[in-house]
């Protein structure tokens, strides 16, 4: 019987994430080797390349367990709640993935991007292809539904980046009149802003 292995990838990963951060994506993997208590050769048993290790350790190549499940969900005629749970879910990921990216970016330190699109390109789609189903269960009204995904995919990148620079702004800037609201809050604030563009319309009964 095949002994168990000692190390599990993420906390590899978990290694990897410490030192990337830290030194870019030009960190030895020896480093990262010796931070996780493995060999060399280990790593790259697990993970092809560097690049393949350095993504996973930032998380920008994971498929999060919300995006497998989005890809075959049915909507409901519960669409609006659906909507709110998928974007507090895409918004922790982003939440939790794009510091990293900017720190990386800061270094100005990172590779070449992966043959796959950005998550924010994989999530407009599939949200868009999520809106299509509901719109052919009549559970919305019907509408150009990749222009509602980028109308929801983009406020919450733009939440991110705005978070990630108002953390950072060394003093409050005159015209900045309103402070951020919490991440539920906002996308309870932002579903509700588009509803009415997007609910089906009232049957009318024939008199």
């Amino acid at each position: 019987m095949a002994r168990p292995p000692k190390i599990t990838n993420e906390e590899i990963l978990t290694a990897a994430r410490e030192i990337f951060l830290k030194e870019g994506f030009g960190a030895s993997t020896l480093a990262i080797a010796e931070k996780a208590g493995i060999s060399e050769a280990s790593i790259f048993k697990r993970f092809a390349t560097k690049q393949a290790l350095f993504l996973a350790a930032i998380g920008i190549t994971e498929n999060p367990k919300w995006v497998k499940t989005l890809s075959s969900q049915t909507p409901t005629a519960a669409i609006k709640e659906e909507l709110i749970v998928i974007c507090e879910q895409m918004l922790a990921f982003y939440l939790e993935v794009m510091p990293r990216v900017f720190m990386l970016m800061n270094q100005g330190d990172i590779p070449h991007p992966p043959p796959m699109p950005p998550p924010h390109l994989r999530d407009t789609y599939l949200l868009a292809s999520f809106l299509d189903k509901a719109i052919a269960l009549k559970h919305l009204r019907s509408c150009d539904t990749l222009t509602v995904a980028h109308m929801i995919v983009g406020p919450i990148i733009n939440y991110i980046v705005l978070s990630n620079m108002d953390q950072k702004m060394p003093i409050a800037l005159p015209s900045m009149k309103h402070t951020f609201v919490e991440p539920s809050i906002f996308i309870h604030h932002l579903i509700e802003t588009l509803w009415d563009g997007l609910a089906p319309k009232p049957t009318q009964n024939k008199s």
